[in-house]
């Protein structure tokens, strides 16, 4: 990987933040990678609990910010620490939300919901930073002058995995997707939108970094088909 390139993890957990001394090897916080360009684009990708801390970690910063936040889906896990984002606050920052719609609900209003007044104290609406939404599918685009390639993912309600080109180095985020293992009949592959494995080989051939989904073990695994989470197993024989 190119020098100058930081990835770090502010959160992987999934469904609830854990905190606890259990936790405490991996963290409790959910979803949020950040990707750190050596031209400074900041890219967020999922705004679980993690992005917080990773709110925090800028508190300080006498520039002012641009954030891209990229979101695979709209899960509560992968959205709930937006909130509680603090550069969302300071004006004269720029943070940029990105992410698929539906036709019943736009990207802007998806987001906004989670911070009506009924659960939340602060609305969107009124962050003092220049936010911008953009709607992105599945296919190719040029974000801050960086090549993204995105693919709807094997997830309930519809998730989007990305892959970030910068040079020669490929970085690809792929959380919340289920890898069909070959044993699946056609009976189970109906409670699928689609099999994305070979979109995503495709893709990922040649990464540097691939973070992806690896919830469960190969047994149990076996009694959460359809659950849109793969095996620790799958992901390697993908990644190989």
């Amino acid at each position: 990987m190119k020098a100058g390139i930081k990835v770090k993890f502010w959160g992987v957990r999934g469904s609830i933040p854990t905190p606890g001394i259990k936790y405490v090897k991996y963290g409790g916080n959910t979803s949020c990678v950040e990707l750190l360009l050596p031209d400074e684009q900041l890219f967020i990708f999922d705004a679980g609990t993690g992005i917080r801390e990773l709110g925090n970690s800028f508190c300080n910063r006498e520039k002012q910010l641009k954030a891209h936040i990229f979101l695979s889906h709209f899960h509560w896990d992968h959205i709930q620490g937006l909130p509680f984002f603090m550069p969302s606050y300071i004006k004269g920052n720029e943070i940029v939300i990105l992410g698929m719609e539906t036709q019943e609900v736009k990207l802007d209003k998806i987001l906004s919901n989670q911070m009506e007044s009924i659960y939340s104290p602060v609305k969107l609406q009124s962050l003092s930073a220049d936010i911008k939404f953009h709607v992105l599918s599945e296919g190719n685009a040029v974000i801050d002058g960086v090549n993204i390639d995105t693919v709807f993912t094997n997830h309930p309600g519809q998730s989007m995995g990305y892959v970030v080109t910068y040079g020669k180095t490929k970085i690809c985020y792929f959380t919340d997707n289920e890898i069909l293992p070959a044993w699946v009949t056609e009976d189970n592959k109906l409670k699928y939108r689609l099999d994305c494995r070979d979109k995503i080989l495709c893709l990922t051939k040649g990464a540097d970094l691939l973070i992806h989904d690896a919830q469960y073990t190969e047994e149990e695994y076996k009694s959460r088909v359809g659950w849109g989470h793969s095996s620790i197993c799958e992901v390697l024989r993908l990644a190989k």
